[in-house]
């Protein structure tokens, strides 16, 4: 700090006898000054950081102090990774980004994933702060009580919301197709994909009632695209060097977006009389019937903390764990799912395979393929039973475009040293190396292999060293239980009551937005053949 001081002191010499003569100059001086001073800073820590960090790891050679390795990643994310973690080994550092990060791989990534020392949520919003963009305050505390109200509350009822779910993912279909009764192309079938999710995570979130609510729907359906569309690198891609810009830019979106803001409302005004009705009928109606969804679970985990006085805040702290909740779960599982289609679109030999397997275990079950909606045939135990389709799930998923993710930031007090010696100084990012985990070892890991994992242990919701896609240890996804099950039946309605087709190749790039895009055609099978809900 006394070197930053002795900057400062020495950038007053310079201007010792600088006059301004009006007051708008003195404001403007005022804010260049103020920027000159805290870039200054900012260069001065990062100058620190990169100090501590001076412990022997290998760093990734850059010619670019300002973009470090930035443009040569982007533009070849396969090459550059492959490249230099065969170069450097398991634990390097690479600049991105505007700043130094520490790369871990193997064993080292799993260190991260199982320390208490490194937080996920922190190193993700210094990129991309979604909380605050949606005007989310206190975030730490909602993010545990997401985390407990998923794994107490939904995992354990997967079971008894898979009818309303797969009800729920009939109507979001029929949203997007209507009655098709021709065939339809349509450029991407990921809007379809998130329908088809927000539709039935509505009811599993909000309830039989507020699922209902086209507004509070749609809002779902988009809303992290939405805000997404107004990050720093859309728009003022030179803030995304800066962290402290970055995280003024996030939070001033969320204070005066427009759009934000209506969103919020929506969602506020549609769940606050719900949450009014719940609580009076819980408190003086004796035949009540307790919801089963999640809000229920969030009014009963932070009404007991607020007052009568401050219902207000109440409600707005149900909308805020909402939108964390879907946040953390309709764009992924959207997203996860439209990579799982877009494989068979490239692979349909092994839609094949998956209508007999189906066949094979709704026989085996008693129920008629050819007969019968999908409420009444895919059922959790159905689903369950498919191994080939969970197969191809993980399979799919494991061939994301992947490549330094996962970012976790060090958020204690002191350095933390992994056990190769590589120092992480306190703010320290980590970037966790998934293209290593999902495509180094055995020589076919590049390939798109459908039933690698049939008759294995490792089922789409195993968490592994080798399987990175909901993260490991501490900080593995809660949700990944419902959102498999999400997708393996909307993949089971769609090739059962569908035929799909890709009328030209289906890209998956493995740069910018990194979903894969082709157009689909979607054609309705015959009535004698199989009979939708």
């Amino acid at each position: 700090m006394n070197n930053f001081l002795t900057f400062l002191d020495r950038f007053k010499e310079f201007s010792p006898n600088m006059t301004i003569t009006t007051q708008q100059q003195q404001q403007k001086m005022g804010l260049i000054t103020i920027a000159t001073v805290i870039t200054a800073y900012t260069f001065y820590r990062q100058f620190i950081k990169s100090s501590a960090m001076n412990d022997g790891t290998p760093v990734v050679p850059y010619s670019d102090s300002w973009k470090g390795s930035t443009v040569e990643f982007r533009k070849d994310p396969i090459t550059f990774t492959k490249k230099w973690t065969e170069k450097l080994g398991l634990v390097y550092r690479i600049h991105l980004y505007g700043r130094i990060h520490t790369v871990a791989s193997g064993k080292y990534a799993r260190e991260v994933f199982m320390s208490d020392d490194f937080d996920f949520v922190v190193g993700t919003r210094k990129t991309f702060d979604m909380f605050g963009m949606a005007g989310i305050v206190n975030h730490h505390q909602l993010v545990e009580e997401t985390r407990k109200a998923i794994v107490q509350h939904v995992n354990p009822q997967l079971k008894y919301y898979t009818p309303r779910v797969v009800e729920n993912l009939t109507i979001g279909l029929q949203d997007i197709l209507g009655e098709l009764t021709e065939p339809k192309e349509v450029s991407n079938i990921f809007p379809l994909i998130q329908r088809m999710v927000a539709r039935g995570s509505a009811t599993v979130f909000v309830g039989g009632k507020l699922c209902q609510n086209d507004q509070i729907v749609s809002i779902m359906q988009n809303i992290t695209t939405d805000i997404g569309k107004m990050h720093p690198r859309y728009h003022q891609s030179w803030v995304v060097g800066f962290p402290w810009m970055m995280k003024l830019y996030f939070k001033s979106i969320g204070m005066f977006s427009a759009e934000v803001k209506h969103q919020r409302k929506v969602i506020l005004d549609a769940i606050t009389p719900e949450i009014k009705m719940r609580q009076a009928d819980a408190r003086n109606n004796p035949n009540w019937e307790r919801p089963k969804d999640v809000l229920q679970e969030l009014i009963e985990i932070n009404g007991p903390s607020f007052n009568n006085n401050n219902q207000k805040e109440f409600y707005t702290a149900m909308l805020d764990q909402l939108l964390v909740l879907i946040f953390a779960s309709v764009h992924t599982t959207s997203e996860n799912g439209t990579i799982v289609i877009s494989r068979l679109l490239q692979h349909p030999e092994v839609i094949d395979e998956l209508l007999e397997e189906q066949d094979q275990v709704l026989r085996k079950a008693g129920l008629d393929p050819n007969q019968g909606n999908s409420v009444d045939l895919f059922t959790f135990e159905i689903i369950k039973n498919m191994p080939k389709l969970d197969s191809v799930c993980r399979e799919s998923l494991r061939l994301r475009s992947q490549f330094y993710e996962l970012a976790h930031t060090n958020i204690t007090k002191r350095n933390v040293v992994l056990s190769n010696g590589t120092v992480i100084p306190p703010d320290g990012d980590v970037l966790i190396n998934v293209w290593h985990a999902h495509n180094m070892g055995e020589d076919d890991l590049t390939q798109f292999k459908p039933f690698r994992f049939v008759n294995s242990r490792y089922p789409a919701t195993k968490v592994s060293d080798q399987f990175l896609v909901f993260g490991e240890g501490k900080h593995s996804c809660p949700g990944r239980w419902f959102a498999i099950q999400e997708i393996k039946t909307i993949v089971s309605m769609l090739i059962r009551d569908y035929k799909l087709s890709a009328p030209e190749d289906i890209i998956f790039p493995i740069a910018g937005e990194r979903l894969p895009y082709g157009k689909v055609i979607i054609e309705k099978k015959s009535p004698t053949t199989t009979k939708t809900i």
